[in-house]
């Protein structure tokens, strides 16, 4: 076979596989999970990391993939701030790999790009400072949140402080409580607030008075019960495992 034809065969094995592509060609299956290897994401156009995107963020994603794929969103879109909101609600777990310097540059105005950053992803503590400080800047005043705002929020909450807390309306709270409950790493002045928000007349009232579902459900907020009040929350766990199996 000459060079020519060895280099028509080339072309057409290469086009053969372009059309085949599919975004679960990119995926290795190991452990009944399904990841993505940076080898893998080598071969590939930037173009289709971004169609494939949310598909690779799905799962968690070693940091040397999430900076791979972090940093060719960038250069397909040639700076981050002309990345589609789009496309920055669903980076799901390639959020870690952005540094907290590139937020400046980011916009978090919209309620569907907040509610990806407000997933818990791990991000260390400069990261979600930058977050929040972005919310601040472009989103809603902390008295104007709703339910649905709360919700989307969540683990950026942990990044204000307990004044801002204390200002979201005490029904709003009540609503999203349940989600509000499985916050993780808070600050002792943001519990505090979100603690007075519970006990406040327009959400639980006094926690004499908390039923089981409001106990269960509390969360880290329950450290600040009476111990009387915490053996309650122990009891209504147990009703609450128990009323699922039957």
């Amino acid at each position: 076979m000459t060079l020519f034809k060895l280099f028509i065969v080339s072309i057409v094995i290469t086009i053969a596989k372009s059309q085949n592509f599919t975004c679960e060609n990119l995926l290795d299956i190991s452990d009944n999970k399904k990841s993505v290897s940076l080898p893998k994401l080598k071969t590939i156009q930037r173009k289709d990391i971004i169609t494939c995107l949310v598909r690779l963020g799905k799962e968690p994603l070693r940091s040397l993939e999430a900076d791979y794929i972090w940093h060719s969103i960038k250069i397909f879109y040639g700076d981050v701030a002309n990345i589609p909101e789009s496309i920055l609600a669903t980076l799901q777990w390639v959020t870690p790999a952005i540094p907290a310097e590139e937020y400046y540059n980011i916009t978090l105005g919209s309620i569907d790009v907040i509610e990806n950053f407000g997933k818990d992803y791990g991000l260390n503590e400069n990261q979600l400072t930058a977050v929040a400080e972005r919310v601040r800047h472009d989103f809603k005043e902390p008295e104007d949140y709703t339910f649905y705002d709360l919700i989307a929020l969540k683990q950026i909450l942990c990044a204000f402080n307990g004044s801002e807390i204390a200002r979201i309306h005490a029904k709003a709270y009540k609503a999203a409580f349940v989600e509000i409950g499985e916050l993780k790493r808070c600050s002792t002045d943001v519990l505090q607030a979100f603690f007075k928000l519970a006990t406040d007349s327009s959400a639980f009232g006094p926690p004499d008075y908390w039923d089981n579902v409001v106990l269960s459900s509390i969360g880290a907020l329950g450290e600040f019960l009476p111990k009387n009040i915490q053996d309650k929350i122990s009891k209504a766990k147990r009703e609450m495992k128990q009323s699922l199996r039957t």
